[in-house]
């Protein structure tokens, strides 16, 4: 998608049409270039990069580690700093462009619009599947149960029983970056890329390229928590390798 065009129009039908196919794919990422990009990410934003990136299966085994880890884990995880990593960057990228009218702004809008066309019932059914709140660890299927323990294991001492003995109840996700459809990433992307306004949103660079590889993320002063993918999406809904089914 790095290509300098004369003709913006053309290019943002053809960059809408590639980001949107982009959503519907379910390859597996590139670990350690995600976690790079993590690292790359949190220095642009003056953050030190977090102790620990960890990788869950779904949003919902993010939305339990998250909950879990900071029960069973050696060090503090530290407070989300979405705004500092993501929401604020974006703004000042969104600033330092300068495009508020014209022919420009209003591709950006019509790219903002269709991913939002695009992906608004799926996003819609996974905030509404992990609203809840006050439910308890236990009362889980043994399947997620399984897999919030394996997932927090890798990044503790403590043993599978001992992360299932924690018994924590849901915090909830509303903090979660949902990856390429954050507002505003495909239309720096389109500007940065496809414009070649380079230097106006070099300080996002590594943000955006970790964005477009991400699925979701919960960003924390000390621990990234990354949701893998779906395994399969079609018609009905959006399924994941560690069983939870999400209908659309």
């Amino acid at each position: 998608m790095n290509t300098i065009t004369d003709n913006p129009t053309a290019a943002a039908r053809r960059f809408l049409q590639v980001w949107t196919t982009m959503l519907n794919l379910t390859d597996r990422p590139d670990r350690p270039r995600v976690e790079q990009l993590v690292k790359d990410a949190y220095r642009a934003a003056g953050l030190p990069h977090p102790r620990h990136i960890i990788w869950c299966a779904s949003p919902l085994t993010m939305a339990w580690a998250r909950s879990l880890f900071p029960l069973v884990a050696d060090n503090p995880v530290g407070p989300n700093v979405a705004d500092q990593l993501v929401h604020a960057p974006m703004q000042r990228a969104r600033s330092a462009v300068h495009v508020e009218t014209g022919e420009l702004a209003m591709l950006c809008g019509e790219l903002e619009n269709g991913v939002l066309a695009a992906t608004k019932p799926r996003e819609q059914a996974l905030w509404d599947a992990l609203a809840r709140d006050d439910l308890p660890f236990p009362d889980q299927p043994s399947w997620i149960k399984g897999a919030v323990a394996g997932t927090v294991t890798l990044h503790t001492q403590c043993s599978a029983a001992e992360v299932m003995a924690a018994a924590p109840r849901y915090q909830g996700i509303g903090d979660a970056v949902l990856g390429a459809t954050t507002p505003g990433t495909i239309s720096l992307s389109f500007l940065r890329r496809r414009i070649g306004l380079v230097a106006e949103t070099q300080a996002v660079a590594p943000l955006l390229d970790l964005l477009m590889e991400t699925h979701m993320l919960i960003a924390h002063a000390n621990v990234c928590y990354i949701s893998e993918a779906p395994v399969l999406i079609d018609e009905q809904g959006m399924y994941y390798v560690d069983g939870w089914e999400l209908a659309c």
